[in-house]
């Protein structure tokens, strides 16, 4: 009969092994396995309004005489704030309305009444030699942060060439801190272009893509072509204004939405209800939904810039 041979000695490392093998059997047997935690939800991206106006029929905040047809409906930040809410914008920017001109006590006043809810840019009279130490009263005892100019594209708004009327200004919102905001149309963008070459420390805010007819390459071009300056934004609010077919979610100005998205980035662009001037044309959910759930080009990362980062850059809501 043949001998089976010895069997080779034990090492400690297969006595650990057969030890944890068995350890393992145990427990299962024990008990199942625990179930994990279910991961918790992303949290959706911060919204926030950067372009709305407010006002209202009363006489403390009376109309000027030179407003001869005063609007005849309010738009009050209570009405603002309930659209908010049902819609999860969770701040907003109020843009001082030319109805009252260059009296801000409306808007400076909502301001102090909702510290948390809005921040406010107010506007100046472009051709007073004061208007740069108005700036600074509305910024320092109205908490104002940002200031708005309006050219036009007539000989009435040429004072945007006038060094002496604009340098002063400019001046007085960069040393500030706080953004000019440019309601215009693209043949005054030159203007800005040089007036952003003489302040590089201002931030500067491009209302409405100025309103650029979506198919003027030439007018896209004068918009485009200050994607050069590092801190120049673009609101890429209007289009229902500028679209020529009128029809949510107005497709045909998508292009040109693209092209600015591709120019600045997501970092330097914002969305923009303009309610209640929104209105005439659409509602406010649909100036939200427009870029949250319709612009398929937008990545969830760009969106979250858009919708509400981009803003914060600017308007930090202390």
């Amino acid at each position: 009969m043949q001998e089976t041979p010895p069997s080779k000695p034990w090492t400690r490392r297969d006595v650990a092994r057969l030890g944890a093998v068995a350890l393992a059997g145990v427990a299962g047997c024990a008990s199942e396995p625990e179930p994990q935690p279910a991961a918790a939800p992303a949290e959706s991206a911060e919204i926030i309004d950067p372009h709305v106006h407010v006002w209202v029929n009363d006489p403390q905040y009376p109309w000027p005489e030179e407003n001869r047809n005063p609007p005849a409906e309010d738009f009050t930040p209570e009405m603002l704030l309930a659209l908010m809410a049902e819609h999860g914008v969770s701040k907003t920017v109020i843009v001082h309305p030319m109805h009252y001109r260059w009296d801000c006590r409306y808007v400076g006043d909502t301001l102090k009444k909702y510290p948390d809810k809005f921040e406010g840019v107010c506007r100046v009279n472009p051709e007073a030699p004061d208007a740069a130490d108005e700036l600074s009263k509305w910024t320092e005892e109205w908490g104002f942060r940002g200031v708005r100019l309006s050219p036009g594209t007539n000989a009435s708004g040429d004072w945007i060439d006038n060094r002496s009327l604009m340098d002063p200004i400019w001046k007085r919102a960069q040393d500030l801190k706080v953004p000019m905001a440019i309601l215009t149309k693209p043949p005054r963008l030159p203007a800005i272009a040089a007036l952003t070459e003489r302040h590089p420390d201002l931030d500067v805010v491009i209302d409405h893509m100025a309103d650029c007819p979506p198919q003027d390459m030439d007018q896209r071009k004068l918009l485009l072509d200050l994607a050069r300056f590092p801190r120049t934004y673009v609101k890429i609010s209007h289009t229902w204004n500028i679209s020529e077919t009128g029809e949510y979610p107005w497709r045909d100005t998508w292009d040109l939405v693209k092209s600015v998205y591709d120019s600045f980035g997501p970092e330097r662009i914002m969305w923009g209800t303009d309610w209640p001037v929104c209105l005439s044309k659409t509602d406010y959910g649909s100036t939200l939904r427009l870029v949250k759930d319709e612009m398929d080009f937008f990545n969830d990362e760009d969106k979250s810039w858009i919708l509400g980062k981009t803003v914060r850059r600017l308007w930090p809501f202390a």
